[in-house]
């Protein structure tokens, strides 16, 4: 019985990851609708398969960022009627006044991840000030560098050269001093 273990182990494992690799295979559609009521934003997001309302499903919604998406808020979870409703804030800064806005089911037990994105104009316009981009900063380039920063990497790299100058010349010396020893 003690060979078959393993045997028997492998099987249970294959088969689990079978059922378990079907457990999500309903597939859901969500449909954004943005809305301004009084002086909220608010998004709507309606959760559909097969055409019929999905209930109680956890929807998360966020804004597309430079390099990932943003959340906004917690997931909320479908209502009665399919629709999942997200109060968005009103400070987002954009670029042009444009934010892409997603909302995604992620990790349910029924449903398949799905995402949806729409775009509104909804951000707060920022305008950067580039006023001092000529100026020397910690961020600015070679030119751009502060006195103090070229003059401490010049020091550092000249005492590294220095220590390594010195040292050449003691092994020369040393050579030196040992064939006068010698004669």
């Amino acid at each position: 019985m003690g060979k078959y273990n393993y045997f028997i182990a492998t099987c249970i494992m294959i088969l689990f990851s079978i059922t378990t690799s079907y457990a999500q295979d309903k597939e859901a559609k969500i449909t954004l609708t943005f809305k301004k009521a009084d002086s909220l934003y608010v998004c709507k997001a309606l959760v559909t398969s097969e055409g019929k309302p999905v209930i109680e499903v956890p929807v998360n919604l966020s804004v597309k960022r430079l390099f990932s998406n943003l959340p906004i808020g917690d997931a909320v979870a479908t209502d009665s009627t399919g629709v999942a409703t997200f109060e968005v804030p009103q400070d987002i800064p954009s670029r042009n006044g444009k934010l892409t806005i997603f909302a995604n089911i992620v990790d349910d037990e029924n449903y398949m991840n799905t995402e949806a994105s729409g775009e509104v104009n909804w951000g707060t316009v920022v305008v950067s000030d580039n006023s001092n981009v000529g100026e020397r900063s910690i961020s600015g380039g070679r030119s751009e560098a502060p006195i103090y920063f070229i003059i401490s990497s010049l020091l550092a790299i000249g005492l590294v050269w220095g220590t390594l100058l010195y040292a050449v010349l003691q092994v020369f010396k040393i050579k030196r001093l040992g064939t006068v020893n010698k004669n």
